[in-house]
C-alpha cells in the first residue's frame, strides 16, 4: 500500500474544499448560500475601508462592533466585485496551509513522519473545517493564525529564540483582530512561560524577559486597536461583540431560562434584532454614542450573570458540550438545498422534509467525531502528555477557547479554533493505538 506524503495529502485538502463550494453552487445556483448571519457586519466595514479608507459602520460612525482583520480579507473580492468567490478561494488556500502547519508542528512535537501525516490527513478530511471555509466568516483566518502562532510557539520552546517568540506575538495579536475572542490568551501563554521558565534555572533572566517581550508586542499589537477606538469614539474595549453578547446573548438566555420560554423570543424582546425596538424600550438611549450603548449592554449583561451565577453556569457549561460534539449536518443539508439563515442559533424548521438526510449526516460525522475525541483522549493520557510543555500548551490553550465559546451560542463553529489542535493529539493517539495492535495481528 502506498505511504501518504504531505504533498498528497495537500491535495487532497484542496480537492475536498473546491468540490464542496462548487457542488453546492452547481445545485443551488445562487452565492447567498455562502452568506451567514454574520456577513454583511464584516462586508460593511470593507466596503468603507474601500471607498473612504476609513473602519466605518453602515451610519458612517467609526466601527466598534468588529475588527478589521476578516474584513481586511474580504476586500480583494469586494475590488473585482465577486467577493463570494474570490474570498471563497483565498480560504480554501489559508486552510490547505493550515494542513500544512499541523504537519509541521507534529513533526516539532513527535519527531515523526507517519504522525505528522496522520495528523495532517485527519484535518485535511475532517468535514467542520472543510464547510467553514466556504462560508464568508471569520472563522477559517482566524484558524489558519492560531495555527501559524502555535507552531511558532513551539519553535521557540525547541530553540529559545527570541525572534521565533516575539513572531509568535505578532501572529496572536493578528488572531485577535480576527477574532477577539483570543483576548485573554496572551496571558495564559504568559503565565505558562512564566512556570515553566521558572523551573530552568539556567539562562532564567533571559527566558523571563523574553516572556515579558512576549506579553507587551501581543498586547502592545492589540492596545493600539483599543486606543483607537477610545480616540475616535471613547470605547476601551477592542471589539463592542463582547458586551453586546453579555447582553443579547448571555443576558436573553438567562432570561428566557427563567420564564421558560424561547431564547428567541427573548432576543427579539430585548430590541437585539432591530435597533427601533431596542430604542423603544430605552428610549433615553436615542442621544447616546455607540459607546455609551455597548457600555450600558456589557454592565447589564454581567449584572444578570452575577445574579444567577449557578443558573449561567449550567447554560454555558452546556454550550460548552455542544461546542465540542455538535456537527454541522444540519449546515451541510442547508448548503445543499440553497436555504440562506441568518440566526446564529437557527431552529431549522424547514428542514423537516430533509430529516432523513439530516438523521444520517449527523450520525455519520458523530462517529467519525467520536474517532477524532477517542485519538485524543489516548493521546492525553499517554505519557508523553504528562511531561510534555508544548503538549501542555496546546490543551491549555484548546481549554480555553472551549471555555469562552460556552453559552446559548456554544456550537460546532466555535470548535474550529480548536480542530487543529484534536486533529494533532488525534493523530498521536491514533498512532499508538494502531500501534499496539500490530504486533497481535502479527502473531495471528
Amino acid at each position: 500500500m502506498p505511504k501518504f506524503t504531505i504533498l498528497s495529502v495537500l491535495l487532497v485538502a484542496l480537492l475536498m474544499r473546491l468540490l464542496l463550494p462548487v457542488l453546492a453552487l452547481s445545485i443551488t445556483q445562487d452565492l447567498e448560500i455562502f452568506n451567514r448571519g454574520d456577513t454583511l457586519s464584516f462586508i460593511i466595514p470593507a466596503k468603507k475601508l474601500i471607498e473612504v479608507g476609513q473602519f466605518l459602520n453602515i451610519d458612517n460612525q467609526p466601527e466598534l462592533f468588529r475588527t478589521p482583520g476578516y474584513p481586511l480579507l474580504l476586500i480583494p473580492g469586494l475590488l473585482v466585485d465577486n467577493v463570494e468567490n474570490v474570498t471563497i478561494f483565498i480560504q480554501i488556500i489559508l486552510d490547505c496551509l493550515t494542513v500544512y502547519l499541523i504537519y509541521k508542528i507534529a513533526l516539532l512535537l513527535f519527531e515523526k513522519d507517519e504522525i505528522a501525516i496522520v495528523c495532517a490527513l485527519l484535518y485535511a478530511i475532517e468535514p467542520l473545517p472543510i464547510l467553514r471555509s466556504a462560508f464568508l466568516m471569520s472563522e477559517t483566518l482566524h484558524t489558519t493564525l492560531l495555527t501559524l502562532f502555535l507552531k511558532l510557539l513551539l519553535e521557540y520552546f525547541k530553540n529559545k529564540s527570541g525572534k521565533h517568540l516575539a513572531l509568535a506575538a505578532i501572529t496572536l495579536a493578528a488572531s485577535i483582530y480576527v477574532r477577539p475572542i483570543g483576548y485573554y490568551l496572551p496571558f495564559l501563554i504568559t503565565g505558562i512561560l512564566l512556570v515553566w521558565n521558572l523551573k530552568n534555572m539556567q539562562a532564567r533572566k533571559l527566558l523571563i524577559i523574553h516572556t515579558f517581550i512576549f506579553l507587551l508586542v501581543s498586547m502592545g499589537s492589540i492596545g493600539i486597536w483599543q486606543t483607537r477606538n477610545y480616540v475616535k469614539a471613547g470605547y476601551s474595549g477592542v471589539a463592542a461583540v463582547s458586551d453586546y453578547n453579555l447582553y443579547c446573548y448571555n443576558g436573553a438566555a438567562l432570561i428566557a431560562d427563567q420564564k421558560r420560554i424561547e431564547f428567541e423570543d427573548t432576543h427579539e424582546q430585548l430590541g437585539c434584532t432591530k435597533h427601533e425596538k431596542y430604542f423603544m424600550l430605552h428610549p433615553e438611549q436615542r442621544q447616546w454614542s455607540q459607546a455609551q450603548i455597548y457600555r450600558y449592554m456589557g454592565k447589564e449583561g454581567k449584572k444578570m450573570i452575577l445574579s444567577q451565577p449557578l443558573t449561567y453556569s449550567i447554560i454555558h457549561l452546556k454550550g460548552m458540550f455542544m461546542t465540542l460534539v455538535q456537527t454541522p449536518a444540519k449546515r451541510y443539508v442547508l448548503l445543499f438545498v440553497g436555504r440562506f439563515d441568518r440566526s446564529l442559533t437557527p431552529s431549522y424548521q424547514n428542514l423537516d422534509r430533509y430529516s432523513s438526510i439530516v438523521f444520517w449526516t449527523n450520525l455519520s460525522l458523530s462517529l467519525l467525531s467520536g474517532v477524532y475525541l477517542l485519538g485524543a483522549a489516548t493521546a492525553l493520557l499517554s505519557k508523553r502528555f504528562l511531561k510534555n510543555r508544548a503538549m501542555i500548551t496546546l490543551v491549555s490553550v484548546a481549554v480555553y477557547f472551549l471555555t469562552v465559546s460556552g453559552g446559548i451560542v456554544g456550537s460546532h463553529r466555535f470548535r474550529l479554533a480548536i480542530t487543529p489542535i484534536i486533529c494533532l493529539l488525534a493523530g498521536y493517539g491514533l498512532w499508538l493505538i494502531v500501534d499496539k495492535i500490530k504486533p497481535k495481528n502479527i502473531q495471528e
